[in-house]
């Protein structure tokens, strides 16, 4: 009966896993497209991550129930409202090969600022009023990169021609010469700047110059804290030895396999990123779990009749996970999934008792990998919240340290 709800749970958690990736395609935000003809048509549109918008845009208009995919180029352009990212096409030169992007636009004047993700990169285009256009990579150079010194060559190219594009402007070419630019990521902010500064000091008809980078600040993953307390029940499987006494005094070993069980108290604390742009909602979670000492013991009857009663004392346990979760819907109460790796700690003392003599003593610190996957609901308290969620724990056999299984109520509660 156990093992049959054991199964109803994890197959659960499967089908509730399969559904979160299946939603993971649709993050709504609202803001309008731009087509070709220049009218703007009002919705909702995908909010995934700057890579996936530079390749399409997923659009449901107001009051439609399906939506329809646009590719560069079968409209002007689009953008989130609340002055959010704004992308229009363009045919740019991203890696060798012009083709058309949905660019973000940055900056709009006399000298224009998009940028394409593509591949892990962002790629910088300066274009000036006349139509002259340099790229700068934003990609990471360091002295560990293998190709350390043509990354950097390159990345000194790039800027010289950025310098000869804003050669109009002496703040904006200082601005072009700190040293930051030639190491590291580019900082958007700092380039934003560089076009601004610019455009002040060419511009002589009054223009404007229009900033579309929003803040930042709103891009960046999301960040919480969270402390958990759990009450879990523990079987583990532990090979072992076990010595015994013929009646004439000869001695020997053998070799057995024991099964412990028993109920252990955690606490620990844990920290979620928001990921909400690749998965609607969410969340990449860490979680650092500590066990205080325990003692679980067990009477066997390994063979000849003889009963041995077998002690497992464990004097503390970590476990480190790292996994996703996801809640759905947006009620106050909402159910939600979980899952991922685990890496469990152990820190233990094994005896073997026939009658009241010792007859096995082993001290042994060991760690296994293992998996685990949960299910349970999660509550908003202000900006808060509280969830309650069962977990199944699976510890994979590693270099002989046996099989562990762990079941789990776990409160949390997220700061």
């Amino acid at each position: 009966m156990f093992s049959d709800m054991m199964r109803k749970i994890v197959l659960f958690a499967l089908l509730a896993i399969s559904a979160t990736m299946v939603m993971a395609q649709i993050n709504p935000k609202s803001g309008f497209i731009i087509t070709n003809s220049g009218d703007t048509i009002r919705g909702v549109i995908d909010f995934r991550t700057n890579e996936t918008l530079s390749r399409e845009c997923e659009f449901w208009a107001e009051g439609k129930t399906e939506g329809k995919t646009y590719k560069p180029g079968d409209i002007e352009g689009f953008r989130f409202d609340g002055n959010g990212k704004y992308f229009v096409t363009r045919k740019l030169d991203v890696n060798g090969a012009p083709q058309l992007y949905f660019a973000e636009f940055m900056v709009k004047g006399k000298m224009n600022l998009y940028c394409v993700a593509d591949n892990g990169d962002e790629y910088f285009f300066f274009e000036r009023e006349d139509g002259e256009m340099a790229k700068l990579t934003s990609k990471q150079i360091t002295p560990f990169n293998s190709e350390f010194e043509y990354a950097l060559q390159t990345r000194k190219k790039q800027c010289g021609k950025v310098k000869y594009l804003l050669r109009d402007s002496r703040t904006a070419v200082e601005d072009m010469s700190q040293k930051g630019l030639l190491k590291g990521y580019l900082s958007r902010k700092g380039l934003v700047n560089v076009v601004r500064n610019y455009h002040k000091d060419v511009c002589t008809d009054g223009s404007t110059c229009m900033v579309y980078e929003y803040d930042d600040k709103s891009d960046k993953s999301k960040y919480r804290f969270k402390v958990f307390t759990s009450l879990a029940y523990y079987s583990k499987e532990t090979p072992g030895l076990l010595g015994w006494t013929t009646g004439n005094e000869e001695q020997g070993m053998t070799t057995t396999t024991v099964s412990y069980s028993g109920s252990s108290f955690e606490m620990g604390i844990g920290l979620e990123i928001g990921i909400e742009r690749i998965i609607k909602d969410g969340s990449l979670e860490l979680e650092l779990a500590y066990s205080p000492k325990n003692k679980y013991s067990r009477n066997i009857e390994p063979f000849g009749g003889r009963i041995y009663r077998a002690e497992c004392e464990n004097k503390g346990r970590v476990i480190l996970s790292v996994g996703l979760n996801k809640p759905f819907g947006r009620g106050k109460i909402v159910p939600l999934v979980r899952g991922g790796g685990i890496c469990v700690a152990d820190w233990k003392t094994e005896k073997a008792y026939e009658g009241s003599k010792m007859c096995n003593f082993s001290s042994t610190d060991e760690w296994f990998p293992g998996i685990y996957l949960g299910v349970g609901a999660q509550m908003a308290v202000g900006k808060h919240f509280a969830r309650l969620h069962a977990d199944w724990y699976k510890g994979l056999e590693y270099k002989g340290t046996g099989a562990m299984t762990k079941w789990g109520i776990t409160a949390e509660f997220g700061l």
